[in-house]
């Protein structure tokens, strides 16, 4: 990294996070896929980069908390417009026996999906491309209208923004895994940094091999291609790396998991240590939340450093 501080813009929707807490209760907090990697990348990187949080929220009481929330966590807030009448969306957390997640959601009148609406949304488009590197996922695309979706793609073809991406393939946000892999593709021709999994690709493109994965992304255009494949750890693009998961962890809750491996890979990249070490961040910072409820860490909790001393 340079002397001055990264500027980092995650793009996305936060919502209302219900998890089980005992007795057939639930616990409040706000969580979402491209607002965890955001706010695990500031605890990790701390003041060494700008982690700014790009949505849309409403002026209710639940938005003003989460917008608090933001700024308590360190997360800058310029680019959050708040929406007069509208308000977040909400799920609720469900687990089996082995730990693994099962949302509900209600989020069709989320204000997130239409961040890009109007002046406000004009103002937010010009300002994402001064940023040094623009992390969004899947759902940050399937929840826009299909013009803002279009008005958002063309600009960042245009600019030299560097993009990370997770695809975060969620099937009921698109109208199929086509429209879906098209829009997707339109991310890849910008030569971004590709975050997907295995489960995903199987849905969008019907590959079932890391390899031939990484092959097809990079084929559209991406920089670099990292799979996540759970326990059995990931495949890097470069070099082709094959690094493990922690082992020996018993899983409670996997919500959130994809979402910090994303940010410890980037906090380490981004300061400057090679693929290899970036996984390891990345897979022990996982492994540490999915050993809690919920897809974000309570505060307390001492998280990996980002260090060169991450090889086996």
């Amino acid at each position: 990294m340079s002397a001055r501080s990264l500027s980092i813009a995650c793009l996305g929707e936060c919502m209302v996070e219900l998890v089980p807490a005992g007795d057939s209760l639930y616990r409040l907090g706000f969580a979402g896929d491209s607002y965890n990697t955001a706010y695990y990348l500031k605890q990790l990187l701390t003041e060494r980069a700008q982690v700014s949080y790009a949505t849309a929220l409403g002026d209710d009481r639940l938005s003003q908390r989460m917008l608090a929330q933001f700024r308590a966590d360190g997360l800058d807030t310029r680019l959050i417009s708040s929406l007069a009448g509208q308000s977040p969306g909400l799920y609720l957390v469900e687990n089996d026996a082995s730990g693994e997640r099962y949302f509900q959601y209600w989020r069709e009148q989320s204000a997130a999906r239409a961040m890009f609406e109007g002046s406000v949304g004009e103002a937010l488009l010009g300002a994402l491309v001064e940023y040094d590197v623009l992390y969004l996922s899947g759902i940050s695309l399937a929840i826009l209208s299909r013009d803002a979706r279009q008005r958002l793609l063309t600009l960042l073809q245009r600019s030299q923004v560097r993009i990370a991406f997770d695809p975060n393939y969620r099937p009921a946000l698109w109208s199929s895994a086509t429209e879906a892999a098209t829009v997707m593709a339109q991310i890849a021709a910008c030569n971004p940094t590709v975050l997907t999994t295995l489960d995903d690709e199987h849905l969008l493109h019907s590959l079932d091999d890391a390899d031939q994965v990484v092959d097809h992304w990079l084929s559209l255009g991406a920089a670099e291609v990292l799979v996540k494949q759970g326990s059995e750890g990931c495949l890097i693009s470069t070099g082709r790396l094959r690094v493990p998961a922690e082992q020996g962890i018993r899983p409670l809750d996997t919500t959130g998991a994809g979402d910090s491996f994303n940010a410890g890979y980037l906090a380490g990249r981004l300061s400057g240590l090679a693929p290899q070490a970036s996984a390891r961040l990345a897979h022990r910072l996982a492994a540490q939340v999915i050993q809690h409820r919920g897809a974000i860490l309570p505060k307390e909790t001492a998280l990996p450093a980002v260090t060169d001393d991450l090889m086996d």
